[in-house]
């Protein structure tokens, strides 16, 4: 029995092939209708970084690992566009996307050869494989391209396909673009192409390996011929034209890509990354590459020098304290040795700092109260923890003005000064100079925060100097032509002017350095050395009014150095780039401020100048600092000249006596010299608990005259003048009595943390 088919069922079958149509058609229309233009702005390039004249100093790729540039069709030379058309696609401006003669052509073409002979594909159909990426050539991509192209030529003119095109085409050598392509093969913008190079450029594409002029020159030029011709016969140039592109010849120049600077490029490339985001194509850095090449070639010649002393690295900073640029910098020497270690940028790393951080001690110092006359010991002193500083020269010189003790850079004035002032108060300063990363509690580096045991960058050492000569200001150093530059005040105008004047002071640093050191330049320049520990590094930084330097010697690994002090060391490297970099040697003195008086001091006692004082020198004071009291170290009995030496120096004065035949006259006070009423004292991290310790001192007592030490009211010890009891640190406020017998000399309270 035959059934019979409903009649709804019947309908429903003759409505799916229309519906199916409809659908198509449907989908058809919304993939034509829809297009996203901004897939064509998209496209990643390659940056190139300039100098601040613009000399070219290194590009890097592009997101897709390439060198590419984008240019608009202004921009490019008509000869090039003419060829590139005339070669890739001779209908481009008579088709909508697809030549189907062409693409006939190159079907009968394959079969006919078994293999892809020709593709068919019009410059919209390539510039869809280029924008889309395809890598194989297979029935999928060709009909994507197919289609493709017919939407471009629905929504894009000729103008911008062509455009699009030409910047993105692979010219070989991992370059895109025509304009890369130009400025690499030719030196030049795509729009100063002569006749000859734009048609051999346009060439190239059609198979870059090919057709690379490096190698296979004489398959390019064949088919240059060709072209050449083609252009003659079909009137795109005059026959004077013709003659002279075929008696012009060719030369490519194709140098590599230039890699300067390295180690300051990169650290561009990551600040300008993290402050702004994606890189442009062209950044203008601040660098000076005439400096640089010079300061360069002053360190690779010094560290031939200094190689039998095993220094195998360095690294230096430029900054032009007038525009606050960095104009100089160098990682390393070398960028491409493995064996030292070349592509570490010893300018950013942290290292020991020595002696370089004492100028910001010393101002904080002159921030709360001392000037450059305050006499400061340096004698061995009671100090805590079992740590005592040595001099570089291994002697004690007593009473001595600020402005010596840090000229000449003795460790010992400068430790008390870190003990005086509170190691938390050193490291706030430091912090607020930009060695931010010196973190922690106080204890962990004690007073020999002032010796250099935190660690610093060179970068950031040059910066906070910049301050001395920048009224005590600091400002952020700019790397980019035309960025915005921070700043912030570090110390005050007057206390930045004394630093500086006592680091350029040549008659400061004498004792230490003599007059012959190359740390005495024919212009003003504000001078700081620095070593750590073991030799491991020095360093040096120089400021005027003009530049800041700052060099750092040593080895990447942290081996010991040989002590090169004999051989001028660091300071002849600073010494060479500013005599390199300074052309007027009448500028670098910084203008003596308001707000600084100059008054005639004793040079022993630091106290204004008395008839009795044999020697007197011209100091700068804060106004606000003046010294009162006329020198009393200095006085005349019985009608002999005396010094009335200070207790405090009286061992120290006894053995050296600075002066032959003049009588030393102890003070009669008996009282407690240390601690002093209200001395802080902290217990450290990074020594043994066991050794933190503090020896009591008192002065004015007769030899063998029997003192009682209380601690918190407690007898502590019993002990004859001059020995001395030692005291372990422990946590709380205290309270140190001396008597003799039930009379109480002296008491003063001090704390420990």
């Amino acid at each position: 029995m035959k059934l019979k088919v409903p009649e709804f069922v019947k309908n429903k079958k003759r409505l799916i092939i229309p519906g199916v149509v409809l659908l198509a058609v449907l989908a058809v229309v919304i993939y034509f209708a829809s297009f996203d233009r901004e897939m064509f702005t998209k496209n990643t390039y390659s940056t190139t970084f300039y100098d601040r004249n613009g000399k070219p100093l290194r590009t890097f790729f592009s997101e897709a690992e390439t060198y590419a540039k984008p240019c608009q069709l202004s921009e490019v030379s008509p000869h090039f566009l003419r060829a590139i058309v005339l070669i890739e696609d001779k209908k481009f401006y008579n088709h909508r996307g697809v030549a189907v003669s062409s693409l006939l052509r190159a079907l009968w073409q394959n079969i006919k050869g078994k293999r892809i002979v020709s593709g068919g594909s019009t410059i919209t159909m390539q510039l869809a494989k280029l924008a889309f990426q395809h890598q194989s050539r297979n029935i999928f991509n060709k009909t994507s391209e197919i289609f493709s192209a017919l939407k471009f030529e629905m929504h894009l003119s000729k103008s911008e396909i062509l455009e699009a095109y030409i910047n993105r085409l692979p010219f070989g050598n991992m370059i895109y673009g025509v304009k890369q392509a130009s400025w690499f093969y030719f030196g030049k913008d795509p729009s100063r192409l002569s006749l000859n190079q734009a048609i051999y450029l346009a060439l190239i594409p059609k198979s870059p390996t090919r057709y690379n002029p490096g190698r296979h020159l004489k398959a390019l030029k064949k088919r240059w011929k060709t072209i050449l011709e083609i252009f003659r016969q079909q009137d795109h140039i005059t026959a004077d034209e013709y003659q002279r592109a075929r008696g012009e010849g060719i030369v490519f120049h194709m140098k590599d890509y230039p890699f300067l600077a390295p180690h300051f490029i990169e650290l561009v490339k990551e600040r300008y990354s993290e402050k702004r985001g994606q890189i442009p194509e062209q950044i203008h850095t601040t660098l000076d590459y005439d400096i640089q090449e010079e300061m360069e070639g002053i360190i690779r010649e010094h560290l031939v020098r200094l190689k039998t002393y095993n220094v195998q690295s360095a690294a230096a900073v430029i900054i032009d304290n007038h525009t606050h640029q960095v104009i100089g910098f160098i990682g390393s020497p070398d960028y491409f040795s493995d064996e030292h270690s070349g592509y570490v940028n010893l300018a950013t790393a942290l290292r020991q700092p020595g002696s370089t951080l004492k100028p910001f001690v010393y101002g904080l110092a002159l921030e709360t109260g001392y000037t450059p006359a305050s006499i400061l010991p340096d004698i061995k002193f009671p100090a805590k923890g079992g740590f005592f500083p040595k001099n570089h020269d291994g002697r004690e010189h007593g009473p001595l003005r600020l402005r010596v003790a840090l000229g000449c850079s003795y460790n010992i004035p400068a430790f008390y000064m870190a003990m005086k002032l509170t190691p938390s108060q050193v490291i706030q300063k430091l912090n607020q100079a930009g060695f931010t990363y010196i973190q922690g509690e106080s204890g962990f580096y004690g007073e020999t925060i002032a010796l250099g045991s935190g660690e610093v960058r060179l970068l950031d050492l040059a910066t906070a100097f910049s301050a001395f000569a920048n009224k005590g200001i600091i400002y952020t150093p700019a790397f980019i032509r035309g960025e915005p530059i921070g700043s912030r005040r570090l110390f005050a105008e007057t206390t930045a002017f004394l630093i500086w004047d006592i680091l350029a002071d040549p008659s400061a640093r004498f004792a230490s350095f003599g007059y012959d050191s190359s740390m005495n330049l024919p212009f003003p320049v504000a001078i700081k050395t620095g070593t750590s520990k073991g030799f491991r590094d020095k360093w040096a930084v120089g400021v005027n009014s003009e530049y800041t330097v700052g060099v750092w010697i040593g080895n990447p690994a942290g081996e010991n150095m040989k002590d090169t002090t004999e051989v001028g060391n660091v300071t002849a490297i600073l010494r060479d780039i500013f005599l390199a970099i300074q052309k007027d040697w009448t500028k670098g003195a910084i203008e003596v401020p308001g707000g600084i008086v100059k008054h005639t001091i004793c040079p022993l006692s630091g106290q204004l100048v008395s008839q009795y004082c044999p020697d007197s020198v011209e100091e700068y004071f804060d106004v606000r600092n003046q010294p009162q009291e006329t020198c009393s170290w200095h006085v005349q009995h019985m009608g002999q000249l005396k010094i009335n030496v200070p207790e405090l120096y009286k061992k120290w004065a006894v053995k050296n006596n600075p002066v032959e035949n003049i009588g030393i006259e102890r003070m009669q006070e008996k009282r407690i010299s240390f601690p002093q009423q209200g001395d802080f004292f902290y217990i450290s991290d990074a020594i043994s608990k066991k050794d933190q310790q503090i020896t009591f001192e008192v002065m004015g007592f007769e030899e063998g005259e029997v003192i009682d030490y209380y601690v918190d009211g407690a007898l502590y010890q019993r002990l004859p003048f001059s020995q001395s009891p030692v005291w372990q640190l422990q946590k709380g406020d205290h309270r140190l009595t001396v008597k003799i017998g039930e009379v109480t000399i002296d008491s003063i309270s001090f704390i420990v943390r």
